[in-house]
């Protein structure tokens, strides 16, 4: 078999509860304890669960937006857990993350044009012009006009604002 696209191991994420007159640790939030799985390339995986069960925070850590407590995390045959912080760039540039409330996900005060457009800025990928166009062709891609391009995310439904936030996905390949 060939080797995972992402393999996950034994992955943990604790917060602490700090508390008393020195803010000491007095518990902890296991809020992913011990996740294990293997995606192979071509593959899609669903990961579902009740609310506050772990599935954002599991997402979270393996992009190491929060750096998990315990486990590995190994992509492309990298781990990715000891990576610098330009090397975990150029890995984001391959794992993307669509959260699962698309009215906190999505800055308000930015346009949905910017919205998607950000991560080919962030990554410095394209002249303007060139963003642009490729903001309207992701924008068609999931099915929203692209002449929507300078409209605010309020004035969505959430299944669109769902599509927005595919589309900023997607905008990295």
């Amino acid at each position: 078999m060939a080797e995972p696209l992402l393999r996950v191991r034994n992955l943990k994420k604790y917060f602490p509860i700090r508390g008393g007159l020195l803010s000491r640790e007095v518990a902890r939030v296991h809020a992913v304890d011990d996740v294990s799985f293997e995606i192979q390339p071509g593959e899609t995986l669903g990961l579902v669960g009740e609310s506050g069960c772990g599935k954002s925070t599991t997402g979270r850590a393996i992009l190491r937006l929060i750096e998990p407590t315990a486990g590995e995390v190994w992509f492309r045959g990298e781990n990715v857990l000891t990576l610098g912080r330009a090397e975990m760039k150029a890995v984001r540039r391959q794992m993307q993350m669509v959260f699962q409330d698309p009215f906190a996900s999505l800055d308000p005060r930015m346009r949905v044009g910017a919205i998607v457009e950000e991560p080919l800025v962030i990554h410095r990928l394209g002249a303007r012009a060139e963003r642009r166009e490729r903001v309207r062709e992701l924008l068609r891609l999931v099915g929203l006009d692209p002449s929507s391009i300078d409209r605010f995310p309020r004035e969505f439904s959430g299944g669109q604002r769902q599509r927005i936030g595919l589309a900023r996905a997607l905008a990295l390949e």
